[in-house]
């Protein structure tokens, strides 16, 4: 199975599969996490179908959107679903000590995360979530998703941290155009999710409490966590609880 998906034009596009979880680990082809979709081909397409990845969940802004539509938004064999994680007008901190904190802050804008888990959800097969790199809004969800699944925090950190590498010719390219980018532009230092991860569990308990907190029902936090666990892992986890 590949962790780093190669498709198309696509740089920092991964399956969530493969983490270890009580029992045994996460479900492969199931949950893709990536950067904006582009570049792709008839090839490119019919390898998320034949995998029945036929959900897409586009977190970005009206405005990121209207810059650059998703290339599969509008294909007649997948349901798209524009899902943004931050209000028009917000942004993600200016500087770098705020970055954890304002994580945080965009989770406790809760009706745009509880829209954008719903539609995980109640997708009828695998589903493809993505920003426009693919590193904090996504990684937010990513965090989520492997939480509710039961993963440790050490393997979340490691999903999130690697997309540094991914992205970081990318990131080169675009601080040579504009060197007034601030240094972090395009880190994902684990300390980042790390505090966020922290703010939560000290205003929340856990990851399932936020979750309900914000307004998921029991049965909707089940589905997310059978989009990640096996059925055997599922059901052991269900006779152990």
């Amino acid at each position: 199975m590949l962790r780093h998906i190669p498709l198309g034009g696509m740089h920092n596009l991964r399956d969530l599969g493969g983490y270890p979880v009580p029992g045994g680990e996460t479900a492969w082809e199931r949950l893709l996490r990536g950067d904006n979709p582009e570049g792709l081909t008839e090839e490119d397409l019919r390898w998320l179908l034949d995998r029945d990845i036929t959900t897409v969940v586009d977190l970005r802004s009206e405005a990121e959107v209207g810059r650059r539509p998703d290339q599969i938004s509008g294909h007649p064999d997948f349901h798209c679903f524009h899902c943004p994680l931050l209000a028009e007008g917000d942004g993600m901190p200016n500087l770098e000590t705020d970055v954890g904190a304002g994580y945080f802050r965009m989770l406790e804008g809760s009706g745009l995360v509880a829209r954008a888990l719903r539609t995980v959800a109640a997708a009828p097969g695998g589903v493809l979530f993505h920003c426009t790199a693919g590193k904090d809004r996504t990684g937010l969800m990513a965090a989520l998703l492997l939480g509710l699944a039961g993963v440790e925090r050490t393997d979340i950190l490691a999903d999130y941290q690697v997309s540094e590498t991914y992205l970081a010719r990318i990131i080169r390219q675009i601080k040579a155009r504009v060197p007034t980018l601030p240094a972090f532009a395009g880190a994902s230092k684990a300390e980042y999710l790390d505090q966020c991860l922290d703010l939560l569990e000290e205003t929340y308990g856990s990851i399932p409490a936020y979750l309900l907190a914000i307004g998921l029902e029991e049965k909707e936090l089940a589905a997310l966590r059978g989009k990640l666990l096996p059925a055997d892992v599922e059901k052991g986890g269900a006779a152990r609880g």
